[in-house]
This record gives structure tokens, C-alpha cells and sequence, in this order.
């Protein structure tokens, strides 16, 4: 079986979860005997040659220009049967074309692939809420307030700049083209809910967590003498919705005989939020008394490992549902319990005390009060620890997909 993977990143250049889990996939359908893989992600144009559309990375994998946004998601690429996509697929002659995302390219490639390779199957893995939201495609209202259910008016209340009559046709617009797909995936049951409500069929979505490269848990890191599990980490992208400012709000919260027996360390890229508050917080880290939280930059995949055998708990702050956060199974997958909200994806991972804490999301104070039942309670951290679950591995997720490929003929 041959499958093309389109991705609206690559994971060399964009560190996102859906990035990361879009090219596991692609390396793990190459490592099995009988299929092969071929890895489409889109290109910015500086990555791009001049006066074309698609380009050689390597013999499998192609960069494809595009910019389509979130708010019109429509192609604005040449997608006819000359054009350099339509060569693309003609050369790759794919039985399975599985988008992992849409944005960057347009919806409309969904309906162009499905033409110029009449008999394969096409896949679309959910991410976020973008074909429901138009802002930003979190489902989160632009006072702040977490959104429940899409309508068009309560859109049109939220951006009011365009009418409910806009909202209703980029819906219909963006459902003509869903329409084209055989399969969709949702990596959580949660996420699978909302487009399910959102009018797709509920049949027709199949819950598939992403899967991760198969190495071993890193042991708990050995205490000094009276030393406590107290040091903390957060690992991912930095931006406002992601929550890092209630971590900061927490942190400083503390009493200092709680404080003494904690640190925070951030390992994330902010470069591309450079006019987020939350960025600024982290800059004014060094001027202020917080000395038990340090900003060490960005890190790479393979450093995962080693960072986190170093630290005892995993944390994240953010503010909207999440999907299935990659930062989660990383945890699972390197021996450390997580802290996390108590909505969306996150609370559907981590159950209390199963592998991780819940607080109460956007409440620092809540999770405060976390962090300071984990340095009164000495036996909290082993009594969660021996609950970590297993993580998704990349073997036995690539069994699944193939296993729903295959059902599609």
C-alpha cells in the first residue's frame, strides 16, 4: 500500500504535536515491510524554489506551498491537472491519501487529490476546531470565555465584523469538501464530540491517539538528603493560549517555605510571540524575585528525555480544550507524572491521580494549591507515579491506521 501524508508543517522547522505526530506516522508506515509512505508538508518560501509549488526534500518527502488562513481556508495554489500537486500525486500514485491537516493548503486539495487519484481513499485527521472556529479554531470567545457549541449567531456575537450569514457559508463551504472524505480521525473522544455535534457523522470518525517513538521511561531522578519532588518543567510552544502566565501566577503564589522547596524550568520557543504578554512575563523573569524559575530556550525531540529525567513533574497551563496534547504522552513515555487542566483533551488523558493531577483550568490559585499538596505530601508523587499509563506507540498506531486503511477498500 502506498499513503501520502500531507502535513501543514514539518517537524524540522514547525514543533508542533500535530507536526511531530503527522512524520512519526510517515517513519513508522516505512518501517513496516509491505507499505510505503511519502511525506507532503507545506513549505514557507524561504524553504521554496522560485516559480513553483512543490519541492524535492528528499525521495519521499515534498515541501508544497500554500496560505491558506483560518478565517477563508481556501486554496491559493494551482490544483488543476497540470499543475505541479496534480504531478506530485501522478508520480506518487498513492492507494491512501491521509491529510493530518488542511490549513496552509486549502481545503480544496481534499477535493483535487480525491480527482486526480479517483481510486484512493482519503483520510483527514482532525486537529483543533478550525473548520468549527474562526477564531483561532480553539472554541475559545474573544472576551476569553471558553465556547461550548458553534452557531452562527453566537459567532457573529464573538466577531462581529462578519455576519451570521458568513459563518453559515464558510460551514457549508468547508462541508462540501469534508464531504469528499471517507474517514476522518479523531486522536480524542473528546474532539471527536465537537465535530460530531458540529454535524459530521459520528460513524464515520474513529478515535486514533498519535503515536510516539518506542524508547524507555526515564527512572525518578535521586533526591539529595531531605530534598523534595519539587521541581517542575514546562515543555512546548508559548503562547497566550497555552497558559504559561498561570503557571508563572501559581509559582509566585507561594508561600516561601513552599517555594524553597520548588523550581520551574521552561523550555519552549517564543520567537514567533514576540507581542504576547506571556513573552514578556518570561523576559521580566530575571528582574524579579521568582529565582526558582528559570526560561532555558527552545530544545529539540531527541533532548525530551534527558530534560525530563532531570525534573519530577510535567505542567501545563492551558487556558483552552486542547486535543490530545503531545506534551501528555511524552510524559507517559519518559516516567513523569503530569499536571493539567480539568477540560477538553487534557482532562479526557489524565484522570486525578491517574498519571497526573487535575486543577481547575485558568485558576492559578487552584493549581497553587497543587503544588503545594505535592510538597506536603511526600508520598503524592509515588503513590501517581506507579499510575502512569502505557504511551501510544508508533508500531501499534501504524497497525491501526493500516488496519482502517485497509477496511476502506
Amino acid at each position: 500500500m502506498r499513503i501520502a501524508i500531507f502535513s501543514h508543517g514539518h517537524p524540522n522547522f514547525s514543533k508542533g504535536g500535530a507536526e511531530i505526530a503527522s512524520h512519526n506516522l510517515y517513519k513508522g508506515i516505512n518501517e513496516t515491510a509491505e507499505h510505503e509512505a511519502w511525506f507532503v508538508s507545506h513549505g514557507d518560501d524561504d524553504l521554496m524554489h522560485q516559480g513553483t509549488t512543490v519541492a524535492a526534500i528528499s525521495e519521499r518527502q515534498y515541501f508544497l506551498r500554500g496560505n491558506a488562513g483560518i478565517d477563508h481556508l481556501s486554496s491559493t495554489i494551482p490544483l488543476g491537472s497540470d499543475s505541479d500537486f496534480a504531478d506530485m500525486l501522478r508520480a506518487i500514485k498513492p492507494d491512501v491519501i491521509h491529510f493530518h491537516h488542511y490549513i496552509k493548503f486549502g481545503v480544496e486539495t481534499i477535493l483535487a487529490a480525491k480527482k486526480i487519484c479517483p481510486s484512493a481513499k482519503i483520510i483527514l485527521t482532525l486537529h483543533e476546531f478550525i473548520a468549527i472556529c474562526n477564531n483561532l479554531g480553539q472554541m475559545v470567545k474573544t472576551d476569553g470565555r471558553l465556547c461550548y457549541k458553534y452557531s452562527p449567531l453566537d459567532c457573529h456575537k464573538c466577531l462581529p465584523d462578519k455576519t451570521p450569514e458568513d459563518f453559515f457559508l464558510r460551514e457549508r463551504f468547508i462541508k462540501v469538501f469534508f464531504n469528499r472524505v471517507d474517514l476522518f480521525i479523531s486522536p480524542s473522544e473528546f474532539l471527536k464530540a465537537r465535530y460530531s455535534d458540529w454535524g459530521l457523522c459520528d460513524k464515520q470518525i474513529k478515535v486514533v491517539e498519535n503515536g510516539l517513538a518506542i524508547s524507555e521511561p526515564e527512572n525518578p531522578r535521586i533526591l539529595n538528603k531531605n530534598e523534595k519532588r519539587g521541581k517542575f518543567a514546562y515543555f512546548g510552544q508559548i503562547h497566550k493560549h497555552k497558559g504559561l502566565n498561570i503557571i508563572l501566577e501559581a509559582f509566585s503564589s507561594l508561600p516561601k517555605k513552599t517555594s524553597k522547596h520548588t523550581s520551574l524550568s521552561i523550555y519552549g520557543d517564543y520567537s514567533h510571540s514576540q507581542n504576547d504578554p506571556v513573552v514578556n512575563q518570561i523576559k521580566q523573569l530575571s528582574e524579579d524575585e521568582m529565582s526558582n524559575v528559570n526560561y532555558y530556550g527552545p530544545y529539540e525531540q531527541r533532548e525530551l528525555g534527558q530534560l525530563m529525567a532531570g525534573v519530577d513533574w510535567v505542567i501545563m497551563g492551558s487556558t483552552w480544550w486542547e486535543n490530545s496534547p503531545i506534551v501528555i504522552q511524552e510524559s507517559f513515555k519518559y516516567g513523569r507524572p503530569i499536571i493539567v487542566p480539568d477540560i477538553g483533551g487534557m482532562a479526557e488523558k489524565v484522570k486525578p491521580g491517574i498519571g497526573g493531577l487535575n486543577y481547575r483550568a485558568r485558576d492559578s490559585l487552584s493549581l497553587a494549591s497543587i503544588l503545594r499538596r505535592i510538597v506536603d505530601e511526600p508520598e503524592l508523587f509515588d503513590s501517581v507515579h506507579r499510575t502512569i499509563p502505557a504511551y501510544p506507540k508508533i508500531d501499534e498506531i501504524v497497525e491501526k491506521h493500516i488496519k482502517l486503511y485497509k477496511e476502506l477498500d
